[in-house]
């Protein structure tokens, strides 16, 4: 598998201990900028191949994956599922010679079973893992008691005399291994790409387990396991994902599954894997997460590109053309129950019709050299089809949402693609936790320099957001945090924001050191009347010496515009995808 390489810190955005050591700039302070070093150190980057040259090594270099060496069982021939406990960082317990039954685990082990030994039962405390209750209208910490709930413990205990489940059959699969795998916020597609998948990514790669094993994302008794769940970590094994309630159901053992070697319903094995992923800054590459996604999933959605080119056209009657000359922006539209909720962009498809009649006034001046001449905006409800959901990605330069976990598809695109996030009055990055997802998995200190390219439109004028439906009907017992309730409101952007961005990221043309100058001078990052959201200083992943305050747009512009574009990105961005 090809993969996003490990990103060597160089340049621009460089974390660590230099942010204590950095004096914090000043409101108004715009500071001497030395654009003379600027040049060297991207002169450097370049004579190293800079950031496309690790791409280039994407392409043609195999990531050093799992060690572990491909064996296969000697009396069925199955490909063992293995797992390497040294590479273990999360205190995983491992049982030997278990069943499981109905979300309970029985142990056969004769080292730990009160018949056999004094051994103790290997046991994994999951009592204070988290989750937000469920429901069609999204996380549960809108409800006063809907957040924050916890997981009841998982009950492992030793076999008896008195099973009453005659399918428990001490008959032992080699070939199957189950891993129970448990985090915090399992029914949030933001967290649970943060809390784990982009660690089971990192550790795969480092060895840990093989493709062989079967995942077992961890979820409250009885309920499914979310389709992102499946589709993500459907990339990190050749079996299905299935809950434990699942796999461990009373059914005839005859009856198919796809979550075993065997093809069929059993629930003895050899070795079993419970793990509770803590969040802590191992890995934190959540773009090679993402492309490990994409290049797991290049067949089948390259298989189906005619099908979602029909639906697409079909629903918004867009064809996403290949001309790299057009700017391809997609809105993230939200689907009825969402909408019910909040957070959608009241005036989308106005700003979509804006965006594709644009004037030449709005759009890159020639003087700029813009590989970009156009624009091409459309909205899609992501969600219904993950796999849709990467091919759209592959073929557009921008996504464009409000604060979500929808974001998170960003991660899909090709190299110096953008975010765009907008947040509603009262839930700026000022005031809320909002820069700690979306700007922060695209401001990873392990990938620097930063694959894809964050910005933000912050909602400062109240008048442009209308109250979500838990704010609006605030029953007793709806979420009395202000900041939630501000999290859900309706958004209008106005057009000289969204104008701003459009040229902003054209200018950028998915170019590092371009992006790096406008987030150094703030104007990546604006309110709805194009000031600065953040003060210099507040950006916690940029040496904070070289944060300013802009005094003229333009003239921040001006600079990013002295650097030259990185024609090898355009280039691979401009070539389709194929296998």
């Amino acid at each position: 598998m090809r993969l996003w390489p490990d990103l060597g810190l160089w340049g621009h955005g460089d974390v660590g201990a230099a942010h204590g050591a950095g004096g914090s700039a000043q409101a108004g302070f715009r500071g001497a900028y030395d654009w003379d070093a600027e040049a060297r150190e991207e002169a450097e980057a370049a004579d190293s191949g800079g950031l496309f040259h690790l791409l280039r090594k994407l392409l043609q270099e195999e990531e050093q994956a799992s060690k572990l060496t491909e064996e296969k069982d000697p009396v069925t021939g199955c490909p063992l599922p293995k797992v390497d406990m040294e590479k273990d960082r999360y205190s995983c317990v491992m049982w030997k010679k278990v069943c499981v039954d109905q979300n309970v685990i029985v142990s056969y082990d004769p080292e730990t079973h009160p018949k056999h030994s004094m051994g103790t039962l290997p046991y994994l405390n999951i009592t204070e893992i988290m989750y937000n209750l469920p429901s069609k209208y999204g996380i549960g910490d809108r409800y006063r008691k809907g957040s924050a709930l916890r997981f009841p413990a998982l009950y492992v205990r030793p076999s008896n005399d008195m099973e009453e489940e005659p399918e428990l059959q001490p008959q032992f699969s080699v070939c199957t291994l189950p891993v129970l795998l448990y985090a915090h916020y399992p029914f949030n597609a933001a967290e649970t790409y943060r809390y784990i998948f982009e660690k089971l990514v990192t550790l795969q790669l480092a060895g840990f387990f093989n493709k062989h094993v079967t995942l077992v994302p961890g979820v409250p008794p009885g309920t499914r396991v979310p389709s992102y769940t499946k589709f993500w970590y459907g990339s990190l094994t050749d079996k299905a994902v299935i809950s434990l309630s699942e796999l461990s159901a009373r059914k005839p053992s005859s009856e198919p599954s796809n979550a075993t070697w065997e093809g069929r319903h059993i629930r003895c094995f050899e070795t079993m894997l419970g793990c509770r992923v803590r969040y802590d800054r191992y890995g934190l590459k959540f773009y090679r997460a993402a492309q490990y996604v994409v290049d797991h999933y290049k067949p089948q959605y390259l298989a189906q590109s005619a099908s979602f080119e029909q639906r697409l056209f079909a629903s918004h009657k867009v064809v996403i053309p290949e001309d790299p000359s057009v700017l391809k922006l997609v809105f993230i539209s939200r689907n009825d129950d969402q909408s019910a909720v909040g957070r959608t962009i009241l005036n989308e498809q106005e700003l979509v019709q804006l965006c594709n009649a644009a004037p030449a006034g709005d759009l890159p001046p020639a003087a700029w050299g813009s590989p970009y001449k156009k624009y091409l905006c459309f909205a899609h409800t992501f969600g219904e089809s993950q796999l849709m959901d990467v091919w759209v990605m592959r073929k557009v330069d921008a996504i464009l949402g409000m604060h979500g976990a929808g974001l998170t598809n960003g991660l899909y695109m090709k190299p110096g693609g953008a975010i765009i996030e907008v947040r509603p009055f009262g839930f700026s990055g000022r005031e809320s936790w909002a820069n700690r997802y979306a700007r922060f998995k695209a401001s990873s200190p392990a990938e620097v320099p930063w694959p894809i390219h964050w910005y933000g439109i912050d909602t400062f004028n109240a008048s442009l957001s209308e109250p979500g439906m838990f704010e609006k009907e605030d029953k007793p017992h709806f979420s009395k945090f202000r900041v939630i309730k501000a999290r859900d409101r309706h958004v209008r952007i106005t057009w000289p924001s969204m104008r701003h961005m459009l040229l902003t990221v054209a200018l950028s043309a998915r170019t590092h050191a371009r992006y790096m100058s406008l987030r150094y001078g703030g104007s990546y990052y604006i309110t709805d009347t194009l000031e600065q959201a953040e003060w210099p200083g507040n950006d916690p992943h940029v040496k904070k010496d070289l944060q300013r305050n802009f005094t003229s747009i333009q003239e921040e512009w001006d600079m990013a515009l002295k650097i030259p574009v990185d024609q090898a990105a355009l280039d691979f961005a401009a070539v389709p995808d194929k296998l």
